[in-house]
């Protein structure tokens, strides 16, 4: 867009974004991330089929199976804001920073978080383009996701500051109740 940064140009923010082809993002463990087929096998077919924001998917061979999250809806760059715990979708906004600071003004006034998969993690998460095969990912398309290990639930809720600032944000919380006292938005099934 003219005149408005683009997630990859902009340099000035320490984020770091990832964009799609125009297909989901896929979310998993780092060490199972070979396994995903992307577009050389089913797997990229059966993330294109996740119809809610977020959805679970099991890919790998069948006596391997291991559980991923597809990130699908709109193909929107992302990145990960570690202190709000969220992945943020931009959706339109005059720059990175402020789309980041929108985010960050909205989180505790949202009230409608749409409910998601939940997914145990074990290790390192990273997020891609289901289109590729993580065999031959390379660390600048992955966008990492550093979670400690346990079970957490992901949800889903969309923001507006005044006119030019649109994202989306995937709150990803921690299922003990103890480790996530500080979480404060309630959750809605879509």
């Amino acid at each position: 867009m003219e005149g408005m940064d683009t997630p990859v140009e902009a340099a000035s923010n320490p984020a770091k974004w990832i964009e799609s082809t125009g297909g989901p993002f896929v979310i998993v463990s780092a060490t199972h991330a070979a396994l995903w087929r992307g577009i050389e096998g089913e797997d990229y077919d059966e993330a294109c089929l996740v119809e809610d924001y977020l959805g679970r998917v099991e890919f790998g061979p069948a006596a391997q199976k291991v559980p991923g999250i597809v990130v699908a809806d709109e193909p929107l760059p992302a990145t990960f804001l570690p202190d709000l715990q969220c992945l943020l979708q931009w959706s339109y906004a005059p720059s990175a920073e402020a789309l980041i600071d929108g985010a960050h003004s909205s989180f505790d006034r949202i009230d409608d978080w749409h409910q998601g998969p939940v997914l145990d993690i074990h290790g390192q998460l990273i997020m891609f383009d289901a289109t590729v095969p993580g065999h031959s990912l390379e660390q600048a398309e992955t966008l990492p996701v550093p979670l400690p290990a346990g079970s957490y639930q992901f949800h889903t809720a969309d923001f507006e500051v005044g006119d030019d600032v649109a994202g989306r944000l995937h709150a990803i919380r921690p299922l003990n109740p103890h480790r996530s006292a500080n979480w404060g938005g309630a959750a809605h099934a879509r």
